[in-house]
């Protein structure tokens, strides 16, 4: 196996270092002994329920010793573009509570009319209705774009899986007749752009971990980052015949990246 020296880890949280609020075995003993050696991490995840601060803490008080900006979710992409590109924009949003508020706090005017919609943005939302989908219907039929958080159809848990943002964001493209205009989460490049900018360093010497094919693996294609697919979430190894593309290297578990390094 070539040996690339990557000075930067690009890793997936819910199934690649966690199941629900449980760590893959050997996860947290790889981060600690990289991080020690210098190799530098930055997490990235679809999870937009809870603001990227949030899961930072999440992810700390399960025992890994990370700071907030080394932590960036599908959130902080859209919401960084919708003040850069659309500043002035009122935005009907679907999604969890946590993440509306972090919408309000960067400055984001949220409404509920239906008529004064200029984008709808759709995310996880575990208390998604009819109502809800009827609006976000009406909003884009009057001409409103529709961004999404992500289109990851489930979302791991310790004992398998539940729906994801992709099966809420769906039922709104069927509902609105065409797909988002914009999705913001992987296996879209901009949570790359922002995590290499932060890390100060060149795609070369970055490595992309995770358990997704269609989300994490594309993601480090479509970023021109080098990719290690684990097999301790949504992906195994019968399923790689399937895809056109393919990762650099296919690893176990996130444990088992030291062979990339030693």
């Amino acid at each position: 196996m070539t040996k690339k020296r990557y000075r930067g880890i690009l890793a997936d949280v819910d199934g690649t270092i966690v199941r629900g609020s449980t760590f893959i075995p050997g996860a947290r003993e790889t981060y600690d002994r990289f991080r020690d050696r210098g190799i530098r991490w930055i997490f990235l995840s679809n999870n937009a329920t809870i603001p990227a601060t949030l899961l930072a803490k999440r992810i700390k008080n399960l025992g890994l010793n990370v700071t907030e900006d080394q932590v960036l979710n599908s959130a902080v992409a859209l919401i960084r573009s919708l003040n850069k590109e659309r500043p002035d924009a009122r935005v009907y949003t679907v999604g969890e509570p946590a993440f509306v508020n972090a919408m309000k706090d960067a400055g984001v005017v949220v409404v509920e009319d239906s008529e004064q919609v200029d984008i709808v943005v759709a995310a996880m939302d575990r208390s998604f209705s009819y109502d809800k989908l009827a609006r976000a219907q009406a909003a884009i039929h009057a001409g409103a774009a529709f961004w999404a958080s992500n289109l990851d159809p489930s979302l791991p848990i310790e004992d398998g899986f539940l729906p994801g943002a992709g099966s809420i964001i769906a039922a709104i493209e069927t509902a609105a007749g065409h797909p988002p205009d914009r999705v913001f989460g992987k296996p879209s490049p901009d949570m790359a752009f922002i995590a290499l900018e932060q890390l100060g360093l060149p795609v070369e010497e970055c490595l992309v971990v995770g358990d997704r094919m269609t989300t994490d693996i594309l993601f480090a294609r479509n970023a021109g980052i080098d990719s290690a697919l684990v097999l301790t979430g949504a992906t195994s190894r019968e399923d790689l015949p399937r895809y056109s593309y393919a990762p650099d290297y296919v690893l176990d578990s996130i444990a088992d990246i030291r062979v990339l390094f030693e």
